[in-house]
């Protein structure tokens, strides 16, 4: 008898830690389903990370890669002190002007000279003659547009100043020059041409320690060492640094390294984004991360530093500019032009430029692989319908999103989607999960097109009577790409 009572003591103890356990599990489930009120108010919500996602099935994200505008450049390397080569395109697109502003590397024998060219599309583009600085044939009938130091100053970035107080500085820049080693320096200008150089900074590489904060004023990302794992050679990753005034930097860091399972022969030759902190495109800073595929049999030096291979760029996004994450690290951004063409062996591409309802991205192509002798390049631009950065598609037929609860400002909602051949529905569910009456998935008129701003309805219902109160949105996919959402 006695062992009969112990036995059900025991029973009793047992089925009472199993449902702690299940209270627990169900409690921490219920919290993570009321995750935290996510901000989104009107600005168009991209897919780009989970930063908004609750739960998904059946899809993938995929990034999407941009349009060639035509199989050869848009601006070649045609003029004496140009040489052959024509890299690293910063564009600007200014509103104020109506004009695109780039400014570009030219290297000859013993120089690298900036040079300016302007657009009115982007794709037409004239090299004014600036006379400004003198050129490698002694006259300054050319459009070199800054001179540094030395004989290698080439623009790192231009932005139009955010602060517009001050005329003078209307135009802000970082330059780097060898004088003799890699040097930074911050400059200003009234119109873009004529630049003052503000301070001479340094090498943004040996900066370590101090301030590192979310979003500053200006960052930048650049190449940098990193010690491989197994053997412990060089090879390049990325690096970032900070500052308030653009003279004085803090916060170095590597931001981007190999992961165990990259290719042991991958480098990150350089990555670029917007200079500025506060220059996110709908709260997210988009990066353009040089991929480096190196040869590990030629080309290499005695310190192990590899020099041969081709360059293609990948997509990397921050919504901070301190943690940054690779997108797909299975498909490249934009890939290598056809064999034997003008840019079939390197691409670097640079930040977007978002006009209207198109993306461009201008970039600069080599027909050769790094390190090769006489090499040739010249600037190409490629171009994106607006938001489609990355897409959500399923990987068969079909697949689900749910979004985390947001408050609902608004009246109006819009797509960005893909989809012909197929269909998205949308149902609007409580914070709990459950299914609105009316705004269910089955009461969505089926958006079966492809637009930036397909408007979602519902056959009963207005989402006016639901403006203010906490949502989720449920998206139904068949067949369709989603690309964004915004609520108006």
């Amino acid at each position: 008898m006695a062992s009969t009572l112990g036995e059900l003591a025991r029973r009793r103890i047992a089925l009472t830690r199993i449902l702690f356990v299940l209270v627990i599990v169900l409690f921490s489930l219920g919290r993570s389903w009321a995750a935290d009120i996510v901000d989104v108010g009107t600005r168009r919500q991209l897919f780009v990370d989970d930063y908004l996602v609750a739960k998904q099935t059946g899809l993938i994200r995929i990034v999407q890669q941009p349009k060639r505008s035509a199989d050869r450049p848009i601006l070649i390397a045609d003029q004496p002190w140009e040489g052959k080569i024509l890299q690293m395109p910063c564009v600007l697109w200014d509103p104020q002007e109506g004009v695109y502003h780039m400014y570009y590397w030219t290297v000859t024998a013993d120089s690298t000279y900036t040079c300016y060219a302007r657009s009115k599309d982007g794709e037409k583009w004239e090299k004014p003659t600036l006379n400004l600085h003198v050129g490698p044939d002694g006259t300054k009938n050319n459009n070199i547009v800054l001179r540094g130091e030395g004989k290698f100053a080439r623009t790192r970035y231009v932005v139009l100043n955010p602060q517009q107080d001050d005329a003078q500085r209307r135009f802000l820049a970082v330059y780097i020059d060898n004088v003799p080693n890699l040097t930074e320096f911050a400059a200003s200008s009234a119109d873009g041409l004529h630049w003052t150089t503000e301070k001479r900074i340094g090498d943004l590489r040996h900066v370590s320690g101090g301030k590192v904060t979310s979003n500053p004023r200006f960052f930048l990302i650049e190449q940098q060492w990193s010690k491989d794992a197994v053997d412990g050679h060089r090879y390049r990753a990325i690096w970032r640094t900070e500052s308030e005034d653009m003279k004085n930097w803090s916060g170095g860091q590597l931001v981007i390294q190999r992961l165990e399972d990259d290719d042991p022969d991958l480098e990150f030759y350089h990555a670029c984004s917007h200079f500025l902190g506060s220059q996110s495109y709908q709260g997210i800073h988009f990066g353009y991360l040089y991929l480096f595929h190196t040869a590990n049999k030629r080309g290499v030096r005695n310190d192990g530093v590899r020099l041969a291979g081709t360059v293609d760029t990948a997509l990397m996004i921050s919504r901070d500019t301190i943690q940054w994450t690779r997108v797909d690290r299975n498909r490249r951004f934009f890939p290598l032009g056809p064999a034997g063409s003008w840019e079939s062996q390197m691409n670097f591409v640079s930040p977007e430029i978002v006009v209207g309802d198109r993306m461009l991205f201008f970039y600069s192509g080599w027909k050769k692989e790094h390190g090769a002798k006489e090499n040739k390049a010249a600037i190409g631009l490629a171009t994106l319908p607006l938001d489609r950065f990355v897409s959500m598609e399923p990987k068969k037929e079909s697949g689900s999103l749910t979004t985390k609860v947001f408050k609902l400002e608004g009246e109006q909602l819009l797509i960005n989607v893909e989809s012909l051949g197929g269909e998205l529905r949308i149902a609007v569910i409580n914070e709990s999960g459950e299914s609105i009456r009316g705004y269910e998935a089955a009461s969505c008129v089926p958006i079966t097109t492809d637009a930036l701003r397909a408007e979602v309805q519902w056959r009963d219902a207005s989402l006016k009577r639901l403006s203010g109160t906490n949502v989720r949105l449920q998206f139904k996919l068949q067949r369709a790409k989603l690309f964004s959402f915004q609520v108006k």
